[in-house]
């Protein structure tokens, strides 16, 4: 029987679990790659053991190319919000754009606005 050996993790030490998904079989934490029908049976931990660490490249965050913003009224006297457009992203300062999924009425009104003008 072949075993597979990982450095324990830094908190849950040599507590594991094998999680099976579609792109393959994993020991978490840590998701190390085994073999499809692996067992508990074939997992052990040894501190000395070191596995190299994925390099990770940082993304540069996107240009700003675009960002516009909007003050409007609310439905109540007095109350308003900031509607803010960058790059084709929307987004609304009002308590339904949190609560909603998709647009709020503030930024339906502010696009129809946009493709009327």
């Amino acid at each position: 029987m072949k075993t597979y050996t990982f450095p324990p993790d830094h908190c849950y030490g040599e507590v594991f679990g094998i999680a099976k998904t579609t792109t393959g079989t994993y020991v978490c934490p840590g998701w190390h790659l085994v073999p499809d029908g692996t067992t508990r049976d074939q997992i052990r931990f040894n501190i000395t053991v070191n596995t190299s660490k994925k390099e990770v490249t940082p993304i540069a965050p996107k240009s700003l190319t675009s960002k516009r913003k909007w003050t409007v009224n609310g439905s109540k006297e007095g109350v308003t919000y900031q509607i803010t457009e960058i790059n084709g992203t929307w987004d609304c300062s009002c308590p339904a754009k949190n609560f909603f999924r998709g647009d709020c009425k503030h930024i339906k009104g502010k696009k129809s606005e946009k493709i009327s003008a």
